[in-house]
């Protein structure tokens, strides 16, 4: 199986987290789905994975039963599958962990795309739109604070796809959140050791 990924994409580094979290990389012994990795360059008409997924969107994995799967959540469902003694994505048991995916995936979905909108010619930047991801962003963020304690450091869907959200910081100094949120803060600096998280951190 291979995933195909770029290194600075939150949703790609989310699937890249959980393969090493279930132990399915390339070289771990005793594991009979193995994912290989592979680096891609999005939104090049010359890209490898268009050869395999037409919309070009990472991460995108090709299963060994010859089928392509795009989306994040649906590539670690997936991924989990192959190891289910390891639970990292939630299901109808733990409803908290079911809220929590909802609201970490709405997260990071605003992040990307206020990340996206400043990336833009700035006179062809939607004020509107960036104040809106920001507002969001804020109202999530005190969510989180609030609900701090309920964080722990055990890697599920939920926590990776939040600190991977709030990993977003060093492409966007306009949030400066750290400051207003200090138990989120202290709660993602922790997760952020994990070695998962170090061997997956955005290319500078």
């Amino acid at each position: 199986m291979k995933l195909f990924y770029t290194p600075n994409s939150p949703y790609a580094r989310i699937a890249r987290v959980v393969i090493i979290e279930l132990n399915l990389c390339v070289g771990v012994a005793r594991r009979r789905h193995r994912i290989e990795t592979q680096k891609v360059i999005a939104r090049d008409p010359n890209s490898d994975l268009l050869n395999y997924n037409p919309t070009g969107k990472v991460p995108t994995l090709a299963t060994d039963d010859g089928f392509i799967l795009s989306e994040t959540r649906i590539i670690c469902a997936y991924l989990n599958h192959l190891n289910p003694e390891i639970k990292l994505v939630a299901d109808i048991s733990n409803g908290f962990l079911q809220q929590l995916e909802g609201m970490t995936g709405g997260f990071i979905d605003g992040i990307a795309v206020w990340v996206r909108e400043l990336r833009r010619p700035h006179n062809e930047q939607s004020p509107g739109v960036i104040e809106f991801e920001r507002e969001r962003a804020l109202r999530i963020l005190d969510y989180f604070e609030k609900i701090s304690d309920k964080l722990d450091q055990t890697p599920k869907l939920a926590h990776i796809t939040l600190a991977s959200a709030l990993g977003l910081e060093i492409r966007l100094p306009d949030l400066q959140w750290r400051q207003k949120y200090p138990k989120l803060a202290h709660w993602y600096d922790e997760f952020s050791k994990l070695p998962s998280m170090q061997a997956t951190k955005p290319e500078s």
